[in-house]
This record gives structure tokens, C-alpha cells and sequence, in this order.
């Protein structure tokens, strides 16, 4: 089986989870004996692959999904998307204000099977990849799209993460006992809430990411909100020894974003160990169950109680054993495979 991976046509000028995903994907799918490469629009000669996998419904991939399937290759998506109220007005959307996005989330509410570029990334896919059940329910429900083109495959984590040095961290920032959030600054990430949370504390809070090239504006008010106590310490990459020291070195891992789909740093620091405090936005509860403490993100008190409460709580290793246990990259990869199995033997 010949695969070809795809993204939208800018995704690595601000990498995130989704870019993580579809790395780690191909790493893991590879050591189980397939074929991945990666599209380029230069090169590439679409007639070569069986089929093309793409990470993420921005609409900008439709164009080599629709060149895809005049070739006869078989379409697969991870959707890796959320939609409800509240994600329609802080979508990422750059080019739309949220009172438009929030007017299309109520016409797919009303009239689900209403065209539009995504709905039709989704109808030309011959298998559909959601992070979680929630996540395909609310498709097919918002996009008229059969229950049975579904395969749930969740996010993974790189179970290096647990074996991470809290000393490089302190001995290089000299921070201890802090709250922690990894992730890109923009306004999905409800950044300016939780530096609110900590208005009134002395309470550290690291803050390990850059800031969205379209958010500039937003990154600036962050900075003028944030204290003495809140550290922006900027991007590392992701096999960093001292990302991985970040995540075991703190107190509190934190992510007050408006949804998440859970959220890949969330996962990499429950593996570490961390206490997790993290939106109910999003899919999240269908990941980390009951053993993590869950906020209204709209709500900078209940962020900064809930970091209270998991500050003074005990560490355990249930919620590491657990994550390790059923979403460690290898498992994955195993689930992946036997989608494209699926979708390898269908007519």
C-alpha cells in the first residue's frame, strides 16, 4: 500500500498539533511496513499512490483531494475539527469575522446538508478519521455525512515523554512550582484568560509557544496583561530534551482553550505526570475521563480555582498509566493501518 500525506499549503509556518499528528503518523505507520510520502505539488505524481491521506478540514487541501480523486486514488481524512457556539465565534478562521462563522454554524444546524467547501472535502473522502466519537457524531449530524464513513482514530503521544529531567528546566529558568501551558498564542487558546487568572498571584506561569503569524495584535495584549509572575519563554521543538524536562518540572499543566480535540501538549504532559487542568471544550472528556479537573474557559476565576485545587492535590501515576496505556503512538499507528486496510479493500 503506497500512501501520500498532505496538509494545507501553509500549515508549517505556524505548526501545532495538527502538523505533530501527521509526523508522528507517518513515522509510526512506516515501522509497520508501509510506504508514506509526502506531497509535493512540484514532483509529485498523484497516479503513483493507492491513497492520499490528509490531516486536517482546511478547506485550502481541497484542491489535491478533488485532483486525487480524478486520478483514482482513494481519499482519506483526518478531520481533526470541532464545532459548536462556542468554537464558531473563536474559530481559527482567518478570513472570517466570528458573527460570519457563527452564521454558518447555525445554517449547518438548520440545513445540514447546505453546500460548502468543507462539507465537500468530506463527501469525496471515502473514509473519515475523527480524534473521537464526539467529533464524528457532531459531523455527521452537521454535515448530513453517513454514520458508517467514519473510523474513530485518537491522537497519539510519544511515549518518551514520560522519561523527561525536571533539572535541566529548573537549573536553566530557575522556576519551580508553576503552572504550565505549551501551545501556539492565538485567540483559540483563550491566552488572555488564563494570564487573567493569575492576575492576582504571585504564581508562576510558563508559557512555551509562539504566536500565530495572523495574531500579532493578540500576542501584543498578552504581553501588556502579563505580570511578573508569567514567563513567555517562545517555541521548542518537539523532541527537545528541554520540552519534555518543561512538562516534568511543573506543577500544574494548563489549557483554558475555547475547545480542544484534546489537545496533543495535554496529552504529552499527562504522560510526564502532570496534574492536568483543561477546557470542557472540545473532546476532552472522552480522553481524559475523570481524572483530570475541567473549566468553563470563559471564566478566569474558575481557571485559577481549579489551578488552586490541583496545586495542593497529590501527583499520581493513574492518569500517566492510563494515557500510556491506550494513546501511545504505536497503538495508533496499529488503528490507522487498519483503516487504510478498510478503505484499501472497498470498491
Amino acid at each position: 500500500m503506497k500512501m501520500l500525506y498532505n496538509l494545507y499549503p501553509s500549515a508549517f509556518q505556524n505548526p501545532g498539533g495538527g502538523e505533530i499528528q501527521m509526523l508522528q503518523t507517518k513515522k509510526f505507520v512506516e515501522k509497520r511496513g508501509l510506504q508514506v510520502d509526502f506531497f509535493d505539488q512540484w514532483k509529485t505524481d498523484l497516479g503513483d499512490y493507492g491513497v492520499l491521506h490528509t490531516f486536517g478540514s482546511v478547506k485550502y487541501a481541497l484542491d489535491v483531494m478533488e485532483a486525487a480523486k480524478s486520478k483514482g486514488l482513494k481519499n482519506v481524512l483526518s478531520t481533526i475539527c470541532w464545532y459548536d457556539l462556542r468554537s464558531a465565534w473563536h474559530s481559527p478562521d482567518f478570513t472570517a469575522s466570528p458573527y460570519k462563522n457563527t452564521l454558518r454554524y447555525l445554517v449547518k444546524l438548520v440545513f445540514p446538508g447546505f453546500p460548502s467547501m468543507r462539507r465537500r472535502m468530506f463527501e469525496i473522502s471515502d473514509l473519515l478519521l475523527p480524534n473521537s466519537s464526539m467529533e464524528a457524531d457532531q459531523i455527521s449530524r452537521l454535515f448530513s455525512i453517513r454514520p458508517d464513513k467514519f473510523f474513530v482514530v485518537p491522537n497519539g503521544v510519544d511515549l518518551s515523554f514520560k522519561d523527561g529531567d525536571e533539572k535541566l528546566f529548573i537549573r536553566k529558568y530557575n522556576i519551580k512550582d508553576f503552572v504550565l501551558y505549551v501551545g501556539r498564542i492565538e485567540p483559540r487558546k483563550n491566552i488572555v484568560n488564563m494570564i487573567k487568572a493569575f492576575k492576582d498571584t504571585d504564581r508562576p506561569l510558563v508559557i512555551i509557544g509562539d504566536y500565530v503569524s495572523m495574531y500579532a495584535d493578540y500576542y501584543n495584549l498578552c504581553r501588556k496583561l502579563a505580570g511578573g509572575n508569567v514567563h513567555f519563554l517562545g517555541r521548542m521543538e518537539h523532541d527537545d530534551p528541554m520540552l519534555k524536562s518543561a512538562y516534568k518540572a511543573c506543577n500544574v499543566f494548563l489549557m483554558p482553550s475555547w475547545f480542544e480535540t484534546p489537545g496533543l501538549s495535554a496529552l504529552e504532559a499527562a504522560l510526564s505526570g502532570a496534574k492536568i487542568v483543561i477546557t470542557s471544550g472540545g473532546c476532552t472528556r472522552e480522553y481524559f475521563k475523570d481524572f483530570v479537573l475541567y473549566v468553563n474557559p470563559s471564566k478566569p476565576v474558575d481557571i485559577c480555582g481549579a489551578v488552586t485545587e490541583a496545586a495542593n492535590s497529590s501527583k499520581t501515576n493513574s492518569l500517566q498509566n492510563y494515557i500510556g496505556k491506550n494513546f501511545s503512538w504505536e497503538r495508533v499507528a496499529e488503528i490507522t493501518v487498519n483503516a487504510y486496510r478498510r478503505v484499501n479493500t472497498e470498491s
